[in-house]
């Protein structure tokens, strides 16, 4: 029975080990960007996916602070505007993603709801178990968590592909503007199959966009729609693929600001088939912000 109760003991402090090394890594490179509060001091606020990235803090000076992620579904931003007002946060102004594909049903599967997680509190849920489970368990016990190894797993492979291939990476082969027009059409193809893989768009996409309205509408919140800009080489293959997100925006009177198209001949500006490099956000944020 000694023995047994050593093996158990020596196998759970293993276990422990392993999670506590499992977590630092996780809270480094899984949620990090989910663990800033903003300043009380902003009265504007960006809520987008990965698009938004490049804009950076270029609003900050005008109070507008950048609340943007990869991978953010309109669950996540939900979240995040309702964490705003529990935390009394004064809000003037919500930018909104609009994008053709923000209401996908491949963001339900691909969305951030268990890092966005840190905004949520106990009466998103029905019982207390789904909220401990949900906020607390699955954050502090990250072995048991799918996405945090397959994350884990992929940037070691990342990392040991660099040394293996280091002198070959030396060039900044992957920028937009580098790729063969042939390899921009084939990326740009897969990018739009991935995002536009399904007929109809989420129905609870959909009804969680209603509600931010209604919320914005209530609480008279400005809220202004962004479309993105685009390659050249997605609009192409793009045509009037459409989930509806800025129509179902207009039809409830707030306004659309809609950049799909004001790079189209820009390559330069692009990192990838529909996201900004460095360069391409600079000059966004000054259509956005300082242009008024």
């Amino acid at each position: 029975m000694r023995k047994f109760l050593l093996n158990v003991f020596g196998f759970s402090l293993i276990l422990l080990v392993f999670n506590i090394v499992i977590f630092h890594l996780a809270q480094k490179n899984y949620y990090k960007e989910y663990q800033f509060k903003p300043s009380t001091k902003f009265k504007s606020f960006i809520l987008s996916d990965s698009h938004a990235k490049c804009l950076k803090n270029y609003g900050e000076p005008y109070a507008i602070y950048n609340f943007a992620a990869g991978s953010e579904s309109v669950l996540d931003m939900n979240r995040k505007l309702k964490y705003l007002i529990a935390n009394n946060f004064e809000i003037k102004t919500i930018y909104f993603s609009v994008d053709d594909h923000i209401l996908s049903p491949h963001r339900i599967k691909y969305g951030n709801l268990d890092r966005s997680i840190y905004y949520s509190n106990v009466h998103e849920f029905k019982t207390y178990y789904q909220y401990l489970l949900n906020k607390f368990l699955k954050y502090y016990v990250p072995i048991f968590h799918t996405k945090v190894r397959l994350v884990l797993k992929s940037l070691l492979f990342s990392k040991l592909k660099g040394l293996l291939f280091e002198s070959q990476e030396n060039i900044k082969t992957n920028d937009w503007i580098n790729l063969t027009d042939g390899k921009r059409k084939k990326l740009a193809t897969e990018r739009f199959k991935t995002q536009f893989s399904y007929k109809k768009s989420s129905e609870i996409l959909t009804n969680s966009f209603l509600e931010i309205i209604n919320i914005c509408k209530a609480r008279k919140i400005n809220l202004i729609g962004v479309k993105f800009p685009l390659s050249r080489n997605l609009i192409e293959v793009l045509g009037n693929s459409n989930y509806g997100a800025d129509s179902i925006l207009k039809a409830n009177g707030f306004p659309v600001l809609d950049y799909k198209l004001d790079f189209i001949n820009k390559d330069e500006y692009f990192y990838d088939a529909d996201h900004l490099n460095s360069n391409g956000g600079i000059v966004l944020s000054h259509k956005l912000f300082f242009n008024k």
